[in-house]
C-alpha cells in the first residue's frame, strides 16, 4: 500500500502526508496491526469509521451511527429565528436547508425508516411551529399533502423516503450509460423498491448486446425474462442473472445452460415460450437484427 501511494506522488506529484492520515484495522492480529503502525507511521484509528463524512462499516449501520445525522438537522434550527420568519420562509428553509442536509447522506446510505421519520418530525415541527416539535393541532395539513409537488397542489417538500429512492437510483443509471467508470463492474447495493422502480422505468436498447443483461434487463417485448417467465427465472443462478449479457446467451443458445435445479410442470411450460421468443430473435455479427417483428 505504502509502495503504490508513492508512486502515485511520483507520477502526481501529490505526495500522501501520513501523519495527516490514518488506518483503521478490520478483524487484525495484533502483529498484523504493530506492522502496519510501524510501516505507515500513521494514527489508527478504531473501525467503523467516517470517510468523507459518511459512516464506513461492515454491518448494517448502528443508531449510534446515524443519531449523528438527526443531530445535525437539529443544529440548523437555533441559528434561523424562526419566530422572525412566516410560514413561506419556513417553508422555503426546510426545503433547502433541512431536507438539503440528509441529501449527501442517502447518496450512499438507504436511510431506515426510524431516521426518516426522526427528520421528518424536525421539518414537520419547524414548518408548522417554528420548534423541533409540533402537535397535531398545528400542522394544518397532512404530511403527505405537503410532500407533493407544487404542481400536484403540494408545498415541494421531498419525500426522504422518495428521494433517496432517486439517489441511489442514479447509481445504477450511470453503470448502465457509463462502463467505463472505475466501480461499474462492481455490485450495487439499492433497496428493493428503488431497484424495480429502475426496472419498470428504463427500456434497453440491445445494440451490440454486450453491455444489456439477457434476464434482468427490458428489452424483450417491453419486459424482462424475469416478468415473462418467472419459474424459469428462478432455476437460473443469481451470478449468472448479474453477468450473463445477450450476446453470451444467444451465442449457440447459451441461455438454456444457464437453467439448473428442478424442472417442474410450471417451469418446462415457460421454458417452451421462453424457445419460441427466441426463435424470432436473430443475432448475428454482434448486432440484434429482429426480436419478435419489434
Amino acid at each position: 500500500m505504502k509502495f503504490i501511494l508513492d508512486l502515485f506522488g511520483q507520477a502526481s506529484g501529490l505526495h500522501t502526508n501520513l501523519s495527516k492520515s490514518s488506518a483503521s484495522p478490520i478483524h487484525c492480529s495484533t502483529e498484523d496491526l504493530q506492522r502496519t503502525t510501524e510501516v505507515l507511521a500513521c494514527s489508527i484509528l478504531n473501525f467503523p469509521c467516517q470517510y468523507l463524512g459518511l459512516p464506513r462499516t461492515i454491518r448494517k449501520p448502528s443508531k449510534e451511527i446515524l443519531l449523528p445525522l438527526i443531530d445535525k438537522v437539529a443544529d440548523h434550527l437555533p441559528g434561523w429565528k424562526a419566530s422572525l420568519l412566516n410560514r413561506a420562509g419556513r417553508l422555503v428553509l426546510t426545503r433547502g436547508v433541512l431536507t438539503a442536509t440528509s441529501t449527501y447522506t442517502m447518496i450512499a446510505l438507504d436511510l431506515p425508516r426510524w431516521v426518516i421519520k426522526a427528520i421528518d418530525k424536525k421539518r414537520r415541527g419547524f414548518l408548522w411551529k417554528g420548534q423541533e416539535k409540533a402537535n397535531g393541532s398545528n400542522c394544518l395539513v397532512s404530511w403527505d399533502k405537503v410532500q407533493r409537488p407544487l404542481e400536484y397542489g403540494g408545498l415541494g417538500n421531498h419525500n426522504l423516503e422518495v428521494f433517496g429512492w432517486a439517489l441511489r437510483i442514479r447509481w445504477l443509471w450511470a453503470q448502465k450509460t457509463d462502463p467505463n467508470r472505475p466501480w461499474a463492474g462492481l455490485p450495487i447495493q439499492v433497496p428493493a423498491k428503488a431497484k424495480a422502480l429502475f426496472d419498470m422505468a428504463i427500456d434497453a436498447v440491445v445494440g451490440d448486446g454486450e453491455s444489456i443483461l439477457f434476464w434482468t434487463d427490458r428489452w424483450l417485448n417491453g419486459g424482462t425474462l424475469a416478468e415473462l417467465a418467472p419459474n424459469v427465472f428462478r432455476t437460473v443462478p443469481k451470478r449468472v442473472r448479474k453477468s450473463r449479457t445477450i450476446a453470451q446467451a444467444l451465442q449457440n443458445r447459451g441461455w438454456v445452460q444457464d437453467i439448473r435445479g428442478a424442472l417442474t410442470v410450471q417451469v418446462l411450460m415457460e421454458y417452451l415460450q421462453v424457445w419460441d421468443l427466441m426463435d424470432g430473435v436473430i443475432y448475428s455479427r454482434g448486432y440484434l437484427i429482429s426480436s419478435g417483428g419489434n
